[in-house]
């Protein structure tokens, strides 16, 4: 089982901090870098912190690391021209030497769009895009001057080199409908998030049934998962930790303790004593997920990253 490390860049990530994060999961052990690529904080406050562009970031860190893949969880298509995307992952995984995991999706946050002026296009359309600016990447990838005609996306004998050392696409998100079906059709990769393993293992169902429609054996589609990672050696310290970066989440008239029953019962996010950790990691790792990414609330190189790097991953290693 491999295992990554998220950087949620809209909740005041400065670089420094990035780069101290990244250096110290390479050195731990972790597999791979993941930033989420958004354009700006969701409250007022958040939007006076820092926003990094996940790309720049990336492009800083292919020459500051070694190993670690480097990547977006995930890009949504509706920022870029799609052939502009393919142009800038195809760059990254030039600068790192073959480190690129290029994930993308259909966008959701409307609010983002529409503060920068980003059309933001119902649901349908945007899982139209999706699939065109899959078809897209991959063809600029693969293909001499590759031409395209769609619906929203033109190609015209479209260059694009250097091309990266593989031409493997992720997509994230959980629609069973229309999204599961374009991995099952299109995608290397499926990254889920938001699910508990109940849930999880009900995609996964939708996502077989599609595959099949589409002549393909699921274990061809690398399986991710992505969810907060918080936790403490036993029950009392893990409660101290959970206020300090939990706490504001408390809705109004809500109790300490309700907070935190609410979070264990949702099942899913990693958030627990060691032993509760541990027990939903292999959870996921029984479906047959093969990456693991967790973000980290306290941002702390020495903190809940090597936690995690010496407490909970090593049993997993040979999974």
């Amino acid at each position: 089982m491999k295992f990554g490390v998220q950087i949620e860049n809209h909740v005041g990530f400065a670089y420094e901090t990035v780069l101290g994060v990244a250096s110290e999961a390479e050195k731990l052990g972790f597999d791979g870098l993941f930033i989420c690529d958004h354009l700006q904080g969701r409250t007022e406050e958040l939007a006076k912190q820092p926003c990094l562009d996940a790309w720049v970031t990336l492009g800083a860190l292919a020459s500051a690391t070694r190993r670690i893949d480097l990547g977006t969880l995930v890009s949504a298509v509706g920022f870029r021209y799609p052939s502009l995307l393919a142009k800038m992952a195809a760059t990254l995984d030039h600068i790192s030497r073959g480190r690129l995991r290029l994930a993308v999706g259909a966008g959701w946050y409307e609010p983002e769009y529409e503060a920068y002026g980003i059309p933001f296009p119902p649901v349908k359309q945007r899982m139209s895009e999706l699939r065109e600016g899959i078809q897209i990447i991959r063809s600029m990838w693969t293909q001499e001057k590759p031409n395209f005609n769609g619906q929203t996306h033109k190609l015209k004998e479209a260059w694009c080199y250097p091309r990266p050392s593989h031409s493997k696409i992720w997509v994230g998100g959980t629609g069973e409908k229309t999204l599961l079906r374009i991995v099952a059709e299109l995608a290397d990769g499926w990254n889920a998030t938001g699910t508990a393993p109940e849930e999880y293992e009900k995609k996964l169902k939708v996502l077989e049934s599609h595959c099949g429609a589409a002549g393909r054996n699921v274990r061809e589609i690398e399986r991710s998962y992505y969810a907060p990672g918080l936790t403490a050696g036993n029950e009392k310290d893990f409660l101290e930790v959970f206020r300090k970066h939990y706490g504001q989440y408390r809705r109004p008239e809500e109790s300490f303790e309700a907070l935190v029953n609410r979070v264990r019962g949702s099942n899913r996010s990693f958030v627990g004593t060691e032993d509760e950790v541990t027990e939903k990691v292999a959870e996921f790792s029984k479906l047959g997920v093969s990456y693991l990414m967790f973000y980290f609330p306290d941002k702390d190189p020495q903190g809940q990253l090597k936690r995690f790097a010496e407490r909970i991953i090593p049993a997993f290693r040979d999974v």
